[in-house]
């Protein structure tokens, strides 16, 4: 799962972006509903009036609660009002923990998941992607750790902090530790954490070397970390598919889905919801289904 995090007091960023339960195109015309993708919908949900969709609202841009603890903050709440909107039908959101986003749309108790959730082979076995934008990594480091450099190499025998469950773990398991052995340099040390804020507070407090994080999210993390910190760009950085997450029985929910998404495309919203927080960089140029496997990069 790949995350744009920051720290919760990052919200004040956010303030004054939202709020507002009327969702406008670019053209500055309401929404509308599209009758025919509305009609696609399972019946299950046609009939109830909303899509469940469960989230772990805590990691802006992605998604955030506001002040009052109830209204949610970020692209994926704007996305997800949007297809809303075009669908005719409701969103009900509900927080949890990450880990169990997936295993929630398995079991069938919700209806999708949105939480910047990168693609991959492994989750697709579990579950369908409906793609929507890209994810790209840096390493975040204090700014006075001089030894990280471009070089992966410099990573190596250092201490990163990881949050459980993540894929910025499998990165230094499948990928920097294992280029680290080859070149006859000690592996990295993982340091496991429970929340995203954890590893942050982690590494503001020395007690590990760097930071995994996406890309998009380094501009809000250093307006509001305790002590400087730097990015590093260096080589085999991976970079993900984000998606939307139902189950791979229901894909009339995943092509109507991808109807709705493509709607926003074809009428701007969705380049104004990326511009807006300031996510042009990760646009992704069409979305689609399952792209890890049918559009690899």
């Amino acid at each position: 799962m790949r995350r744009l995090i920051m720290l919760p007091h990052t919200l004040l960023l956010y303030a004054g972006l939202a709020l507002g339960s009327m969702v406008y195109a670019a053209d500055g015309t309401p929404l509308a509903m599209d009758k025919t993708l509305h009609d696609q919908l399972p019946e299950k949900i046609k009939n109830q009036g909303y899509i469940s969709l469960v989230t772990d609202a805590h990691y802006p841009p992605c998604e955030v609660f506001a002040d009052d603890n109830k209204t949610m903050l970020g692209f994926e709440p704007d996305l997800w009002d949007a297809m809303g909107k075009v669908l005719g039908v409701a969103i009900k959101p509900a927080s949890i923990d990450f880990d169990g986003l997936i295993p929630g749309v398995k079991s069938g108790r919700y209806d999708m998941a949105m939480e910047c959730i990168s693609d991959s082979l492994e989750r697709e076995k579990q579950v369908t992607f409906v793609n929507y934008a890209y994810a790209t990594n840096e390493v975040y480091t204090l700014a006075g750790n001089k030894s990280i450099v471009s070089d992966p190499l410099s990573l190596c025998g250092l201490k990163v902090g990881v949050q459980s469950g993540t894929d910025f773990q499998h990165a230094v398991t499948e990928i920097f530790s294992p280029n680290c052995v080859k070149n006859g340099k000690p592996d990295i040390k993982i340091t496991a954490l429970p929340s995203a804020d954890a590893v942050l507070l982690a590494l503001y407090a020395g007690r590990i070397d760097f930071v995994l994080n996406d890309a998009a999210a380094a501009a809000a993390i250093k307006k509001v970390a305790p002590r400087p910190i730097r990015t590093v760009t260096m080589p085999l950085m991976p970079k993900y598919y984000l998606g939307i997450v139902v189950k791979p029985d229901n894909q009339q929910l995943a092509q109507t889905l991808l109807g709705a998404l493509k709607v926003l495309y074809g009428n701007g919203e969705y380049a104004r919801i990326m511009k807006k927080w300031d996510l042009e960089p990760v646009k992704l140029e069409q979305p689609g289904i399952n792209l890890f496997t049918t559009r690899p990069m």
